[in-house]
């Protein structure tokens, strides 16, 4: 299995050719970022159980796993934004040094 990026892969095994636009990846990065905080700031405030009757107890559970849920997302979004993040800056260095060894060697980096 060949999972070369001028296969559609994005592994080893042969020339590597894939755009990056970075302005975009820093928007990704930062909406996911704002998505994050968005989440756990909805864990913040919690209605009151007033005027629910029995059906409090069930309610309350709900809300509990409901906040669970968007806590995991808040914490996963945060930690995919600064992946992409990372992803963009490395991706970054690596145009600039092949950049500057072909204006240097007039050669890709090998």
């Amino acid at each position: 299995m060949n999972n070369a990026a001028t296969d559609g892969g994005g592994g080893s095994g042969g020339v590597s050719s894939y755009v990056v636009d970075h302005e975009t990846l820093s928007r990704v990065a930062e909406r996911l970022g704002t998505a994050g905080s968005d989440l756990d700031a909805t864990g913040a405030a919690r209605p009151s159980g007033a005027g629910t009757g029995r059906a409090e107890p069930l309610l309350l559970i709900m809300l509990a796993a409901a906040s669970e849920a968007a806590g995991r997302m808040s914490f996963d979004s945060t930690a995919l934004a600064a992946a992409v993040e990372d992803c963009n800056v490395q991706a970054g260095t690596v145009d600039s040094e092949a950049a500057a060894s072909f204006l240097v060697t007039g050669a890709e980096p090998g």
